[in-house]
């Protein structure tokens, strides 16, 4: 007898997603995952298509979101050079939990418990067939296409925000 798959409960980026009429496809993770890495792998798509989503902040204590492939690095001198800002960093953990509501390695792009942050989305991931974003829980992913995503990310900036990993 086959085994029927639990039902991921609605989360808050999904919920966005709908609200805003954009199509999304979920996907559940046999384990929970934590990196794009192992997300790609569970779905057994390449890792470029699995987005990273990173928490910000700059010298005057304001937080951004970055969004990048999960094969490449966010630069911070490159976004610092956008932003007229070089000491923009990574926010640490209990920051990014606070203003996201989410954990770290389950943040998604969407969806955040303080609204909408301001957001800079490397320009590789509009050249990808279709994205994968976390639906803010371990267990779960979201894909959509690129130009949904940046349907749900309106007034998002597209730069070159990248290098290699």
């Amino acid at each position: 007898m086959a085994r029927k798959k639990k039902r991921v409960p609605k989360t808050m980026p999904m919920r966005m997603l709908e609200r805003k009429g954009i199509s999304y496809v979920v996907h559940e993770h046999a384990h929970k995952q934590y990196t794009a890495e192992d997300v790609a792998e569970d779905l057994g798509i390449p890792v470029s298509q699995v987005l990273k989503a990173m928490i910000l902040r700059r010298s005057d204590r304001q937080f951004m979101l970055a969004v990048v492939p999960g094969d490449l690095r966010l630069s911070l001198k490159k976004i610092g050079a956008a932003l007229g800002d070089k000491n923009v960093k990574l926010a640490e953990e209990r920051d990014v939990e606070r203003v996201t509501g989410f954990r770290v390695g389950s943040v998604s792009v969407l969806g955040f418990r303080r609204g909408t942050l301001h957001t800079y989305v490397d320009q590789c991931v509009l050249d990808l067939e279709q994205v994968i974003i976390s639906a803010g829980r371990p267990d779960a992913a979201l894909a959509l296409s690129p130009d949904s995503l940046m349907q749900a990310l309106e007034g998002a900036e597209v730069g070159d925000f990248s290098e290699e990993g």
